[in-house]
């Protein structure tokens, strides 16, 4: 009987082969596998960068408005003499005092004088005096004639206002009246004078 070559494989060395063959299909399978999970995997992508990139919203700086200052109102060199007496220079004194003798006869004219009683007469005349007094302190040697014809007639005026009370009414009151008269007429010649000198 003869015995088998030793040049072909054996039913042994064959399954071995094949188990060879399949173990590595298995890990290429298995390889393949793996990579397509890795490959899919959102874990394993990078990251967007898109909220990184988007730009800031722009920030707008409050605008700050300068407060409005307002220049203070500056009187003027002219407005501030408008408050003066306007008086021409060197007839300050003289053109006062003829402000205080006209105020003085108005009120001595004034018809509801005589109405008012002696005591208010006597007081007007006695004002009337003390004006034309100092007007003609001021004046010195002007105006003296119209200063002396109001003296005058003041004078008058104070002897008539000394006969009231005395029991004719009617008639002192009447020569009173007249007197009154007389001194304003005289007193608006001087008055007339001065307001040439004072301008008004």
């Amino acid at each position: 009987m003869g015995f088998p070559s030793s040049s072909q494989p054996g039913p042994r060395s064959g399954g071995r082969a094949l188990i060879r063959s399949l173990a590595a299909g298995a890990v290429l399978v298995l390889l393949s596998a793996t990579t397509a999970a890795c490959a899919s995997d959102p874990t394993s992508a990078p990251s967007s960068t898109a909220s990184s990139s988007a730009p800031s919203p722009a920030v707008e700086s409050p605008t700050v408005e300068s407060p409005a200052v307002e220049s203070p109102a500056v009187e003027s060199p002219t407005a501030a003499a408008s408050g003066s007496t306007g008086f021409p220079a060197g007839k300050e004194d003289i053109c006062r005092a003829r402000n205080q003798l006209k105020t003085s006869i108005n009120a001595l004219t004034d018809m509801q004088l005589l109405a008012s009683g002696t005591i208010a007469i006597k007081a007007a005349v006695d004002q009337v005096q003390t004006d034309l007094d100092s007007l003609a302190t001021a004046a010195k040697d002007d105006y003296r004639p119209q200063v002396t014809a109001v003296q005058s007639a003041l004078q008058q005026l104070k002897t008539a206002t000394e006969n009231l009370g005395d029991g004719n009414g009617s008639q002192s009151l009447m020569a009173v009246g007249a007197a009154i008269l007389a001194t304003g007429t005289a007193a608006n010649a001087l008055l007339t004078q001065l307001k040439a000198a004072c301008g008004s």
